[in-house]
C-alpha cells in the first residue's frame, strides 16, 4: 500500500509540463508550519477558541431552523430552556474541538495527498487552491478538515446519539437514526460548526 502512494506521488511530481510546481510551493508553507507544531497552551487556546465561535453558529442555524431543535438540546443536559441549550452548545462545542488537534494531525497529511492528486487533474480547482495555500495554508487545511469533522460530529450526534437519548432517556419516541429534516438540518448545523473551528482554529496558530 505504501508503495502504491509513493509511486503515485512520484508521478505526480514529474509532471513534464511542471503544473505541479506552483501548487507543491504552495504547500511549502504548510509542511514547516506543521512541521513546527506541538501540543501546547496555544492549541489549547485555538481550540477552545473555535469551538465556542463554533458552537454559536451551530446554535443559530438550530434556532433559525426550529427553537425546539435548541431547547431539546438542553434538554439533554437538563435545562429544556432556550438559555439551557445556548450553554448546552457551547459546552459541547467546546467538547468536540479538544480532539480536533489530534485529528488535524492524523489526518493532514493523507488530506494534503488527496486535494494534491484533485488539483493534478483539474485547472480550476488549482487556480483556487494555490493562492490560498500560499496566503495561508495551515488555515485552508484546517478548514477544510474541520468541515469533514464537523460532518461526523454531526452524522453521530443528530442521527443517532441525539434520538436514541431523546426515545430512551425522555420517553419521546424518535427514528433512529433520525433521517428526518430536524435531523438533517442537525448535521447542516454541525458541517457549519466544523468549518468554524477549523477556521479559528487555524487562523489562531498560523498567525496569532
Amino acid at each position: 500500500m505504501a508503495d502504491t502512494d509513493t509511486s503515485t506521488g512520484t508521478d505526480a511530481g514529474s509532471n513534464p509540463d511542471g503544473g505541479d510546481s506552483p501548487f507543491r510551493d504552495a504547500l511549502t508553507a504548510l509542511s514547516e508550519a506543521v512541521d513546527s507544531l506541538e501540543f501546547d497552551a496555544r492549541e489549547f487556546e485555538a481550540a477552545v477558541a473555535g469551538g465556542l465561535a463554533g458552537g454559536f453558529q451551530a446554535a443559530v442555524v438550530l434556532q433559525v431552523h426550529d427553537t425546539d431543535s435548541i431547547r431539546r438540546v438542553g434538554a439533554v443536559f437538563g435545562a429544556p430552556t432556550l438559555d439551557g441549550g445556548w450553554l448546552a452548545m457551547f459546552a459541547l462545542g467546546v467538547l468536540f474541538a479538544l480532539p480536533f488537534s489530534l485529528f488535524v494531525s492524523s489526518s493532514i497529511d493523507s488530506f494534503v495527498q488527496k486535494v494534491m492528486l484533485l488539483s493534478s487533474k483539474n485547472d480550476h480547482l488549482r487556480t483556487v487552491l494555490v493562492p490560498l495555500l500560499k496566503r495561508s495554508a495551515l488555515t485552508t487545511t484546517t478548514l477544510g478538515l474541520g468541515n469533514g469533522y464537523g460532518a461526523a460530529v454531526g452524522v453521530v450526534v443528530s442521527l443517532f446519539l441525539m434520538p436514541i437519548w431523546l426515545t430512551v432517556v425522555m420517553d419521546v419516541p424518535t427514528m433512529i437514526p433520525n433521517l428526518t429534516v430536524d435531523g438533517l438540518f442537525g448535521v447542516v448545523a454541525w458541517i457549519l460548526y466544523g468549518g468554524t473551528l477549523g477556521l479559528v482554529y487555524g487562523l489562531l496558530l498560523e498567525y496569532r
